[in-house]
């Protein structure tokens, strides 16, 4: 947990009190959220605005997810399925293209799909896993232009992609923010 007081910030971590000046707290946003032990209203507003949705991720070689004409194949595919309010999206990553991973051309695309596990043959499964992706809709986008109300306000910083387009570059750009913060140019 994260507590602030008039001179330091401390940490509680497994069982251990730690002091800081200042801190700066590098995970998703709601898990920021969570551990801060007295959010402030802005804090708990924008934190609280920017979601993450669990998404099933599948790493396969099973190209029946995508376009059947292989000059069709982007980085990026999404597969459009029935709608309904509750359904998540499904997409198929091509890493040898976004990547530059060998060929789309190989006999075993390398290929992850988004929320689809069960549509894609088993055999070419190559593993699963459970991970959460920022959800942006207006009032994400609204509270990522508010984000300056809260980093470094009481001697706490946030980075994380959701401050951006979500993507592992945009963790590490507002890493980079908040190193401009502290006089530090990379």
């Amino acid at each position: 947990s994260i507590t602030r007081h008039d001179t330091h910030v401390e940490i509680v971590s497994s069982g251990e009190q730690m002091k800081f000046d200042e801190i700066i707290v590098a995970c998703h946003s709601d898990q920021a959220l969570a551990i801060l032990k007295d959010p402030s209203s802005a804090e708990e507003a924008i934190l609280g605005a920017l979601a993450y949705q669990e998404n099933e991720v599948t790493l396969h070689w099973d190209a029946k997810l995508m376009p059947q004409r292989k000059k069709a194949w982007a980085s990026w595919n999404f597969l459009a399925a029935q709608p309904a309010a509750d359904s998540l999206p499904i997409v198929t990553y091509c890493m040898n293209i976004l990547q530059g991973i060998g060929s789309i051309e190989d006999p075993k695309p390398l290929l992850v799909t988004l929320n689809a596990g069960q549509l894609i043959d088993p055999d070419k499964i190559i593993e699963q896993y459970r991970y959460a992706h920022p959800v942006y809709s207006l009032e994400s986008s609204a509270a990522q232009q508010r984000r300056n109300e809260i980093c470094g306000a009481d001697r706490v910083h946030f980075c994380g992609a959701y401050w951006y387009s979500g993507f592992h570059e945009d963790g590490v750009r507002s890493a980079l923010d908040v190193c401009q913060h502290f006089g530090i140019e990379l």
